[in-house]
């Protein structure tokens, strides 16, 4: 007797994104590609014999040679990204580091799609009617509850990665994480989590410079008042967040006090020659890694 089988959409989408995670995580397009290319070359009788014998071979000599190029800053010759990469990247930052604009730069590079937390957060609380999510962040505003506020964004954030043009494009994020337990979150909770984080460092008086004298018109939100508020929160919590952020593979530290074209081209080109790696640095411990 057959049985009709349900089967929910939301889930098989979660369970797709978290199986390509694992994927990418362990190299294992990287190892077939190899794989394949070696038979190509040298034909074998027995491909199924063949698989037995060399992919624990093959697996270990790709995860080692991008361990080395990786933890000695060296790009290796050796290294190409698979066809089917997809760019997740999070640009985080104080205000006036360039965020927004490298964001659209590196979107246009690799058709990418840009989310900000910001923006995101302000469409949901418009939303008729509101989600559970937004009315988890109103409560968190209306109470100033830090936890409540971080919980539904982040919960916003995953459920707008999860569609189909994020998981099918890539995609920037900006304006999240803000603090380490978001970090956390981002890192060790999301199903498909960022495989780089570029911190964009910069001094606070230069950021503010930045800041205050664009050439273009100003926001409503470029005026002392606003700013200050949010440079203390970077403040506030830069360290903690940087401290869990220096034991992650995924974090280029990028010097962004240079010019923009600059820091492009840096950013560029770490992004395509250095061997991305997934996870916790050596003697790093994590509950879950």
């Amino acid at each position: 007797m057959s049985h009709s089988l349900k089967i929910d959409k939301e889930t098989l989408v979660q369970f797709g994104a978290a199986y390509m995670f694992y994927i990418e995580k362990h190299k294992l397009m990287e190892i077939m590609s190899r794989m394949l290319a070696e038979i190509s070359v040298q034909p074998v009788e027995d491909i199924r014999a063949f698989m037995g014998e060399n992919i624990r071979r093959i697996a270990v000599d790709i995860y080692s040679k991008s361990l080395d190029a990786f933890h000695r800053n060296v790009p290796g010759d050796f290294y190409q990204l698979p066809t089917s990469f997809y760019h997740r990247i999070v640009l985080h930052g104080r205000p006036g580091s360039g965020r927004r604009s490298l964001a659209h730069t590196l979107a246009k590079r690799w058709n990418l799609l840009i989310l900000d937390a910001d923006v995101l957060a302000y469409h949901q609380i418009a939303q008729q009617p509101q989600s559970e999510h937004a009315e988890l962040l109103q409560q968190g505003i209306a109470e100033d509850c830090v936890y409540k506020r971080s919980q539904a964004i982040g919960n916003m954030i995953q459920q707008r990665l999860l569609q189909e043009d994020a998981l099918h494009r890539g995609w920037i994020l900006i304006n999240y994480p803000n603090n380490r337990c978001e970090a956390r979150e981002l890192f060790e909770n999301f199903l498909v989590p960022p495989n780089r984080l570029i911190f964009l460092q910069i001094d606070e008086t230069m950021a503010r410079m930045r800041r205050l004298m664009r050439t273009y018109t100003p926001s409503p939100q470029d005026n002392i008042t606003y700013l200050d508020r949010q440079m203390q929160q970077f403040r506030k919590s830069e360290p903690t967040l940087n401290n869990y952020l220096s034991h992650r593979r995924e974090v280029l530290y990028v010097d962004a006090r240079a010019c923009f074209e600059a820091v492009k081209c840096e950013i560029l080109s770490q992004l395509t020659k250095t061997p991305y790696m997934l996870g916790y640095k050596y003697e790093s411990s994590s509950a879950i890694d």
